[in-house]
Parts: structure tokens; sequence; C-alpha cells
């Protein structure tokens, strides 16, 4: 035996006795079917139920492939798959076959026209009408030389193929096939494929052919020629990786060795298929042999988990890669892909072991389940996962200030340039030189729906970043980013928005009526069109003067009360495009015969009974007799003159009383209160208009007395 080159890679040498002889040498099961043994095998793939045979066969033209079905204990005969054999070209040679793991993909070699080198390596994918086109698998796999017999991981990451062996030293059996390096690709930490790398001298002893990866990842057949004896021709080896780079010592499988060519193994559970070539003088015959390994050969048990991935909406089938992590140190052990037809996956891993799988596919959401085999209860996968292409997002759209819910314009904008966002992150600015140039009219908007006050949704499809955007009027727009890319675990998001005012500045000026000097006051400013109050107090207003800042687009109701011995005001205003940028105040000192109407005082159509839109008014004077109680006061009623004198005067009497009376059961003392109806006789202005008559009928106090409170 020839000892391998032993400089270039670290390998583990274990001669390990039961491996190494004692098997009986024979001839396995043979395959038979309708003149398969009439055509020339060159190589097959066999199909994890061991019911479907790819084959590739030789003429004097070309060579193709072809496939059987095992039917009622018997093999049918070979037909040709003519959506692989006629890609592109009838003259194209294919050869290699061999499944991954399930026998939905098949791989092979051809020299399709278009490829790379001479002979590519491709793939093709079971659909329903039968296997897709043939794909090329591209650089790095395939190069300027020939890339022949793949054989893939179960876990999809590696990638095992022949290159010629230039080597004219190399010996071997005239007719036996063409001597062969073995390389393997693996997959980067982002699934591409890296460049292939020639094996270790202890699996290429020479002269190699066809090696072929079991379903545990780790052990490999594969034939070689002995070079101390090149005459017994090919025969078939056995190794295992026990770590990365590091094999066993390759170990003849004696129980099929013989001085014929024993090529293409294949290993379906616990059976051996392999193609024996036996020579005739003028010809070679070949056929297909089962039988079972020796114990000390099955490969590692592994074990499978099964399930379907759908859209959650339409329950149609999706075709996602699911890769396989280790849980400890993150490293990519496995990637997986479902069936585009029928969603579903298989993944076939090692027993004994703790894994996490991720279901990542472009534009749905993410999911991740554990394999746990470690224990004698294994923990499977789903039978059945739903992924979501939309989110939903709530979004609570509030007065910043108040945080009260605020009826809005609300909609999203798909980001599709940074600048986009820095254009809206730019609203205030003036200056031309600073501004950010978007074009918004290539924007895709979303609008959303209300589903109640302040409350919107909008159904967002994943997969995109956006601006969520939200306006109300009498606000500045606010927005936010919202991303859906990468990894989304939930279907519903809720988030919330403020709107801040806009608003004015509102300079208020309080002076004594008689002096026009400033005097200190309270203000109250309540917003009329929502629950907002502002309020100072005698400290802030000192010099009778204070700005606010108010809502535009909003109406206020303005109350001011003085200090003791002061009138109070009471005012509604806009705050408008039009509105004033300063309000002066004028309260009237309480002293003898000063006089103040009183505004907001309703009654009922010819009655004298308050209405409910007059109590704010009438607490106001309720507060300020009772903050001067050194005043007493005449309250006045007045009508216009529709009517006669006597009724007008009767009905203004009862009104003032009915003030009064309103004012006592208020805790206001009586001996303060006077009530005396005048009716038309005091006109305020001449009665010759709606306007007037309106302004005629009104209710005021006088102050008939202000009484010492000396000692």
């Amino acid at each position: 035996m020839r000892i391998p080159n032993l400089k270039l890679f670290p390998i583990l040498f274990l001669l390990i006795s039961f491996l190494c002889g004692n098997n009986i040498k024979g001839q396995g099961q043979k395959l038979t079917a309708m003149g398969l043994n009439d055509i020339h095998i060159t190589g097959f793939a066999i199909s994890p139920n061991e019911d479907y045979l790819v084959i590739s066969v030789q003429t004097e033209v070309r060579s193709y492939l072809m496939e059987s079905f095992f039917q009622n204990g018997v093999w049918t005969s070979p037909v040709p798959i003519d959506k692989i054999n006629n890609f592109k070209s009838s003259t194209s040679n294919i050869g290699g076959p061999s499944f991954n793991f399930n026998g939905r993909v098949l791989y092979y070699h051809a020299d399709f026209p278009g490829g790379i080198g001479a002979y590519d390596i491709y793939y093709s994918v079971r659909e329903s009408g039968g296997w897709s086109n043939p794909i090329n698998m591209g650089y790095p796999i395939n190069s300027m030389s020939d890339d022949m017999h793949p054989s893939i991981s179960s876990n999809g990451k590696r990638m095992f193929l022949s290159k010629g062996n230039a080597d004219l030293s190399v010996k071997k059996p005239k007719r036996a096939p063409d001597c062969h390096k073995l390389f393997a690709a693996v997959k980067d930490i982002n699934g591409k494929w890296e460049v292939p790398v020639m094996l270790h001298d202890a699996l290429n002893r020479g002269c190699e052919f066809a090696l072929h990866i079991a379903n545990d990842g780790k052990t490999v057949f594969f034939s070689s020629i002995e070079q101390d004896n090149p005459k017994d021709g090919y025969n078939i080896y056995f190794a295992r990786e026990i770590m990365d780079g590091t094999w066993l010592l390759p170990t003849l499988l004696t129980s099929i060795s013989s001085e014929e060519t024993n090529i293409i193994p294949r290993i379906v559970g616990d059976n051996i298929y392999y193609l024996r070539q036996s020579e005739g003088r003028r010809s070679v015959s070949a056929n297909i042999y089962k039988e079972k390994l020796p114990e000390s050969f099955i490969p590692l048990p592994t074990l499978s988990t099964k399930g379907k991935l759908v859209d959650l909406d339409s329950k149609a089938p999706l075709s996602t890669e699911l890769k396989v992590f280790d849980p400890t140190t993150l490293s990519v052990l496995g990637y997986f892909q479902s069936d585009k037809e029928t969603g579903e996956f298989e993944i076939l891993l090692p027993d004994g072991a703790n894994y996490i799988v991720d279901v990542r596919t472009k534009g749905y959401s993410f999911a991740s389940f554990q394999l746990d085999y470690r224990n004698e209860e294994k923990v499977f996968g789903p039978e059945l996962i739903e992924l979501f292409d939309k989110a939903e997002l709530v979004l609570s759209v509030f007065d910043k200030e108040i945080f009260r819910p605020l009826e809005a314009n609300v909609w999203v904008e798909v980001l599709i340039d940074e600048k986009q966002w820095l254009k809206k992150m730019q609203k205030e600015v003036t200056d031309s030189a600073d501004i950010i140039v978007f074009d918004d009219s290539v924007v895709e908007k979303i609008y959303a729906t209300r589903l109640e006050p302040g409350v919107f949704s909008l159904n967002l499809p994943l997969g995109r970043e956006y601006i969520v955007c939200a306006k109300a009027p009498g606000f500045k727009e606010n927005e936010f980013r919202f991303n859906l890319k990468g990894d989304i675990l939930f279907s519903q998001f809720y988030r919330d928005i403020n709107l801040e005012p806009i608003k004015r500045a509102i300079e208020f000026y309080i002076s004594d009526a008689d002096t026009r000097e400033g005097i200190s006051a309270e203000i109250l400013i309540t917003n009329l069109n929502r629950e907002e109050t502002i309020f100072f107090t005698i400290q802030d207003v000192k010099d009778g003067k204070i700005t606010a800042m108010l809502r535009e687009g909003d109406q206020y109701e303005f109350t001011v009360k003085g200090a003791q011995g002061y009138s109070f005001h009471n005012q509604v205003f806009n705050i408008g495009d039009d509105a004033v940028a300063s309000l002066a105040v004028d309260l009237v000192p309480l002293k003898t015969e000063t006089s103040i109407r009183l505004n907001n005082i309703y009654f009922a159509t010819n009655s004298a009974e308050l209405t409910a839109e007059s109590f704010p008014e009438l607490n106001r004077v309720v507060e300020l007799i009772n903050t001067n109680p050194q005043v007493v006061i005449e309250i006045s009623a007045h009508t216009d003159n529709v009517g006669s004198d006597g009724y007008n005067l009767l009905l203004s009497d009862r009104r003032a009383k009915s003030v009064v009376n309103y004012l006592i059961e208020n805790n206001v003392a009586q001996k303060q209160l006077v009530a005396q109806g005048y009716g038309l006789r005091k006109p305020f202005v001449p009665n010759d208009s709606d306007e007037n008559r309106a302004m005629n009928r009104r209710v005021e106090f006088k102050v008939l007395d202000v009484i010492s409170t000396g000692n």
C-alpha cells in the first residue's frame, strides 16, 4: 500500500482492525431492468426511498441521462430525461448524476453550450412536471478545467467534485475510467461557495474517482486504484472526517473489492449501491449492485424533521431557505430549502446534538425554532410554519402638550433615498443654499385607515423602510422612521406620534381704566376647542404685561381678575390668520356709580329663567363680590323696545331678581345686592336695528356704595 503524503494537511491515522479485514469478498444483489443490461451505464443516482434511478449512459454519439422506477417488484425500462438531455443542444454529454439527501435536487456534470469549462456542474430541481431545466452552479464551483461527479452534503454546506489528474506517472488499467483528483468546496459565512480545494493526500492517493458523501456529512466513499497493484483496478474505500480536515485512514471495502472496476458508490440507509464494470474482449459491460454495508462502515445516525412553509393569509406555499446554526457558537451548520410548489421542507442532521433553525425569505417575516436531539425524547420542528408579508402599524396621534387624541392626516412614504429623510428634517431651513433637493413625486405613499379618534391603521409590506407622517390643522407635521427590513417577528406594531401645535405670541396689557397704568391681575385663558388652560398669577402679571403662546385656529376665553377693588373682564376671541399680536384690557375700579355690563347672561324667551350658558359669567360675579365684601351693588336688567313699556318693565324686574337669587344661592350676602328692572327706559344704543336691540337686552351691575372697612 502506498503511504500518503502527510506534509500538507493534518490527518489522524487510526488503524482500526475491525475496519481493515476479515470481510468476505463477494458480489451483491444485481439490479435488473428491461433493457438495462443492453446499455452502457457510466453512472447512476438512486433515490432515498430506493424506488427511482437516474442513470448516465454512453453511446457511440454521446452520454446522457435516463430514469427508471421500481414498480411491482421490478425496475422499469429506462427512458431518457429529455428536458435535461436536450438543454441548449441535443448532442451535449451528461454524466455523474447524484441526488441531494432527499432526492429533490439532481446534480450532474455536462458540457452544455455556454458553460465555463469543458464540463461544468449543473443541477435540476424536482417539479410537478419532472425535472427543471439545468442550472449552472457557476463560479467558483465551476472553472476552466473539467468539473465532474458532484456530491453535496445533506446540510448543503459542502460540495465534493472531481477534476482530471494530469499526472502521467499514475497507473491504471487501460479500459478503466480516467484518474481524477478529489476536491471539496464549502460555503462561507454569507452562504456563498468558496473555491474548491483538493482533499488531503490520504484521500487523493493517486488515481481516484467519484467521491460520495453520506447523509451524516462526515462519512465518504470513493473509488481508488492501489498504485502498488494497479491491475486490480478501481475498488471502493471508506473514510470518515472526525474533525475539520482530519480524516480516518481510508479503508478498503473488501466485501466489494475485485479485479473488476467498482465505482460510483451510493449510500442509502445501511445499503451501498455501486457500479461494477467488467471487461470483455471487445467491450466493457456495467451493472448496478446493491449490498448491505458492514456495521463498521455504516454512516453515523441522522434524524429528519419535516414541515411545511406557507403564506399566512393565502396559504400559498413558500420557497424559503432554512439555515441551521450551532446554538453555542452560532456557526452555520447547514442550508435547506422548502419546495416552491408545495412549501414542504426536510432537514436532515446528525443525531445527538442541539440546533437552531432560522427561516428567512425576502419580503416575509422571520421564524426560528429549535431541534434538540441530545436526549432520548427528541424535540423536532413544527409541522407548519406560516409567514406573513405585511405588518399592521397602529398609530396613535396625540397633542404633544395636552396628550389628547387628534384627528389627523396619516400616511407613510417608502424610503428610497437618505436625502428623502434629510429633506423632511430640514423643514425649517430658509437658506436656499442649505436646502436639500429631492423629488417627492417619485415617492410611493400609503395612507392610513382611521380606527377611532386619534388612532389609525397602516398595512405595510415587509422588507422596506418607511417614513411615517402625520399632520393636523393647527399643528406642525411630524414624522419618524419605521424599519420593516431584517428579521420581523410580529405582525402588529403600536407606535405613538405627537404633534406640536402652531402658536402665536399674544401680548396682554392689563391697566386701570381711570389711570391707564398697568396693574397686577390674575389671567385665566381657556381654550374652547380643546382641554387647554393657561393661568397667570398676580405675581406673573406684576406690571400688567404678560405674553401667552396661543394656538393658531383655536378659540379662547380670556378672563382677567384684578386685585381687590377692581372689576373682572371676560372676552372670547379667535387666534386666526388675522389675529392681533396684543390685547389691552381696562379694569374698572370698584367705586360708587361704577357700572359694568355682564356678558353672556341669557334667559329663556319671554322668561326670567336663566339658561346654563349664563352660569360661568354669574360665577365670576359671585367671586368678585365675595372678594370685595365692602361693596353694595345693583343688579339691573334691561330690554329692547319690542313690546309695551309695562310688559318690559315687569320682565326686566323679574330677570334682575332671578340674577340676584342665583347670587344669593351661591353664598353672596343679601345685604350686598339690590335688584332693579328698567325695561326699555335706559337703552345703551338706539333701538333702530336688530343688532342694537340685542345690545340693549343686557344685565349690568352698578356699585351703589363702598362700605368702609376701617376700625
